[in-house]
């Protein structure tokens, strides 16, 4: 499943964020975290942004949950192409 997380941090957290981060340009696709689909976004002039994945297993989500815990408020969201949406949609209305 695909998923967007939006992430959140307090700017003092910057310098122990950082080496998570690389950390987890190394972990991210393997068997335990998500895969990313894309590169990671912050929002200009922010302490946020979001990343797109894809989740095999939950479990993925809580590793990478602990990963940056408690550094990282993070938030997970279930994400599906429009076209798919409409066409469920279109068939559950007959």
């Amino acid at each position: 499943m695909k998923y967007m997380l939006h992430w959140e941090m307090c700017p003092n957290d910057m310098d122990k964020v950082i080496p998570l981060f690389q950390k987890m340009a190394e972990l991210r696709g393997t068997k335990d975290y998500p895969k990313a689909l894309g590169p990671v976004y912050n929002f200009a002039g922010e302490m946020s942004g979001f990343t797109l994945y894809e989740v095999d297993d939950p479990q993925q989500i809580t590793n990478m949950y602990f990963h940056y815990h408690p550094l990282l408020k993070m938030t997970w969201k279930p994400i599906a192409e429009t076209n798919g949406t409409v066409a469920t949609y279109m068939k559950l209305k007959k």
